[in-house]
């Protein structure tokens, strides 16, 4: 009885898998092609970045031997490249795979369920996009008449119900199989639940690189900004104008801040305005203090701003106030974290002392 359940079951599920990718149209295929050579892009660069820091501390503390960290710079070499080929190939159209035709079924379901710039999960991914720091992805890129983040947002989305209805799919399978040969139930449950699950982690992957690169990149902002607005006016009440300002500031570190800041005037040197610019540096960049200054710079370039100078520096005071309730937030946590160690410590003490004493007694 059970076989013919699970044999219906999974029938119906293909079945309906099946119709769900027939219902896709071109323009479904064509961003999941462009999102896969995205995909590519941003590992090649992120990998990329790995080198830099990684050649960097190996200059800076020669920790490991010149060979070894040759041999270490040639497989990063070798990964870029295949990222790079990756890419050229999707955005060719020459390759496009079964795996990456399945996920079209996750298109269809974002449409049938109404996934969209309504819904707030939908919109905190696309603003997650926007802010992990890959230029294809900041605010206001478009291709089309479509946003970049909504396409790799809707890709992610897809990715995700694709795997995880294909894990369910898979699970069903392998129970049948398992069950026709006379396997016990928790065996048939234990393969089945870890096959289902490894394929939803593995469409869970893609959205959290994105999620966890724009967190980190958040709290690194989070951590430094408060200087730069400290340079920043320390130079503005000195009478230097905002522009050779910022220009000072970004040359005065070495951080992703100070970064954002060179492309902000890298953009305004190929002919963006300032507000443009800026625009989009707060698309990559989500920090409530951040955006005030954008507020504050835009401000004094569209009408001027004669008290610029004092309100930059009660920003700076609102700044550094918020990273001292930061930095108290953190050691409760820590305290927090703490305490069960401590406690079981404490126990163990408490036991390696009485134990003996207990032993010694006579009743």
């Amino acid at each position: 009885m059970l076989i013919i359940v699970l044999a219906l079951l999974l029938t119906i599920l293909c079945f309906v898998f099946i119709i769900g990718i027939s219902k896709v149209g071109n323009e479904d295929v064509l961003e999941l092609i462009l999102s896969k050579a995205w995909q590519n892009r941003f590992a090649r660069l992120s990998e990329m970045e790995k080198k830099t820091e990684y050649l960097y501390e190996y200059e800076k503390y020669h920790r490991i031997s010149e060979k070894k960290a040759a041999k270490k710079v040639k497989e990063m070499d070798k990964q870029i490249e295949a990222y790079r080929q990756a890419e050229e190939i999707y955005l060719s159209g020459k390759k496009a795979g079964l795996a990456d035709m399945l996920i079209l079924f996750g298109y269809t379901c974002c449409k049938r369920f109404k996934i969209d710039v309504d819904n707030g999960m939908f919109r905190k991914q696309i603003e997650n996009c926007e802010q992990a720091g890959f230029l294809e992805l900041e605010k206001g890129q478009e291709t089309g008449d479509k946003r970049n983040a909504i396409i790799y947002s809707y890709y992610l989305f897809a990715t995700l119900i694709s795997y995880v209805y294909m894990g369910l799919l898979i699970g069903l399978f392998l129970a049948l199989v398992l069950t026709g040969l006379g396997n016990a139930l928790n065996k048939i449950l234990m393969i089945s639940g870890v096959a289902a699950v490894l394929m939803a982690v593995l469409g869970y992957l893609p959205y959290d690189t994105i999620n966890s690169r724009a967190l980190k990149r958040r709290e690194k902002i989070e951590e430094d900004f408060p200087n730069v607005v400290s340079k920043l006016t320390l130079l503005v009440i000195s009478g230097m104008n905002i522009s050779k300002a910022m220009e000072e500031t970004a040359n005065s570190g070495n951080t992703l801040i100070y970064h954002e800041l060179h492309r902000v005037l890298y953009d305004t040197q190929q002919a963006v305005s300032m507000e443009k610019a800026l625009i989009h540096l707060q698309g990559r960049c989500d920090n409530k203090y951040l955006d005030k200054l954008v507020s504050l710079i835009s401000k004094s370039y569209r009408a001027g701003n004669a008290n610029l100078a004092s309100d930059i520096r009660t920003l700076n005071d609102e700044c550094w106030l918020e990273k001292k309730h930061s930095a108290r937030r953190l050691v409760d946590k820590v305290q927090t974290k703490l305490f069960i160690p401590t406690m079981i410590m404490f126990v163990g003490i408490l036991v390696v002392i009485i134990i003996p004493i207990m032993s010694n007694l006579s009743f």
